[in-house]
């Protein structure tokens, strides 16, 4: 296995460092399009090799390379503005005359909203699109780290097929809270947990998540509109309900990434806890380099920091989340 593979996260926020960014063109490889959700997949050694779980890309809607001709006319101004999406999933490919070890590919995982979205969803395989990354600092592992606990809310689980892979690579306990308004809207299929979380004798939810039971990661779903067998509320009041069950909570590291509501109760439920918890933030981004200063989030001791370049992931005790709120 070579050396790039083998990357492992880091153990601190002070120890992850800006990557050196890959800008040019990339060719889709694999496009998945299920009800409002679209995951595509971009051959790029140059980006796969060196991206770590909770970093983003941007991809450029102003046109593609080579013999593809791109009439982007019907498209807003705004869409110049590159989209960043989190890198979901590394792919190795094996295919044709590839004789490296290293990751060759990579996804991105995208709710279908508006403009931007909309056309990329419609791109098909071996077009060219521009992009550029790894961007940003993504998560870390925290030493101690017994168990790690994802916890998204609809398209936030984006991030975290990446990230529950390299932590049981690292032999981390790993596992997935996800929760949504209703079934319609669960970015990825539901499937019977093999092993349910149970309280008082009874599983929280019989249905976990397709993607991460197939990697052995145990899983739960919410859904706020109530449906047989899966667990009726908030995600973050799955998370609490397991935590509940709990005698020894040394050793838990939290993830979260979803809207700025679930993710301030969240941060409250870990503080509460003594946890270690880390978010990732959406911010609408201008540049992504941190050249534009267009993504602040507002830190504790009314300062500010940048989502593209100090985050998107951030120690969720440094964010200042009822300026959040106010934003």
């Amino acid at each position: 296995m070579s050396q790039v593979t083998a990357r492992a996260l880091p153990s601190g926020s002070s120890q992850r460092n800006l990557t050196t960014i890959f800008s040019g063109t990339a060719k889709i490889v694999a496009k998945e399009r299920y009800r409002n959700f679209c995951r595509l997949t971009f051959r790029c050694p140059e980006i796969a090799s060196r991206a770590l779980p909770g970093q983003f890309v941007n991809l450029y809607l102003d046109g593609l390379s080579g013999e593809t001709q791109f009439e982007r006319s019907s498209l807003p101004t705004a869409a110049i503005l590159p989209r960043p999406f989190s890198i979901a999933k590394i792919v190795p490919l094996r295919k044709g005359e590839i004789q490296s070890d290293a990751p060759q590919a990579f996804s991105v995982l995208f709710e279908i909203r508006s403009t931007g979205t909309s056309w990329l969803a419609q791109l098909t395989t071996d077009v060219p699109v521009r992009i550029s990354g790894p961007l940003g600092k993504g998560f870390w592992l925290p030493e101690g780290t017994k168990i790690a606990v994802m916890v998204a809310g609809g398209i936030g689980v984006a991030p975290f097929p990446f990230l529950a892979e390299k932590l049981k690579s690292q032999g981390v306990e790993t596992i997935l809270f996800l929760g949504a308004q209703s079934k319609e809207k669960l970015p990825f299929d539901p499937v019977r947990a093999e092993f349910p979380f149970m309280r008082n004798g009874k599983p929280l939810s019989y249905w976990g998540v397709d993607e991460f039971e197939s990697i052995g990661v145990r899983s739960a779903i919410s859904l706020d509109k109530p449906e047989e067998g899966f667990f009726a509320g908030t995600v973050v009041q799955l998370f609490e309900a397991w935590l509940s069950t709990l005698r020894e909570r040394d050793g838990i590291a939290i993830y979260g990434c979803g809207p700025i509501p679930m993710l301030k109760a969240l941060a409250e439920i870990a503080s509460a806890n003594n946890l270690l918890c880390q978010v990732s933030l959406e911010e609408r981004m201008g540049c992504g380099f941190g050249i534009c200063f267009g993504c602040p989030i507002p830190i504790k001791g009314d300062s500010y920091k940048l989502c593209c370049t100090d985050g998107p992931v951030f120690d969720a005790n440094e964010v200042d989340w009822e300026a959040m709120g106010e934003a």
